[in-house]
């Protein structure tokens, strides 16, 4: 799956639930679609979870832990 997707998925998430912030959703789709290389990235400098401007940066990592 394309990250472009997870970011697609992401923002239909936050339309059905307007209270998550994008970092949120995107943690949650990743974390829905691959959860052990999420799982590498939670708690890390690169967890957007709580913070929205280290989506770009999240997405990246999780792509090199998937083409590992």
């Amino acid at each position: 799956m394309s990250l472009n997707k997870i970011k697609s998925l992401a923002q239909k998430h936050i339309k059905q639930n307007p209270h998550i912030r994008y970092g949120q959703a995107v943690f949650n789709i990743s974390y829905e679609l691959y959860p052990n290389a999420t799982d590498e990235l939670r708690a890390s400098e690169f967890d957007c979870f709580y913070d929205d401007e280290k989506v770009l940066i999240f997405l990246e990592k999780l792509d090199e832990i998937l083409k590992r």
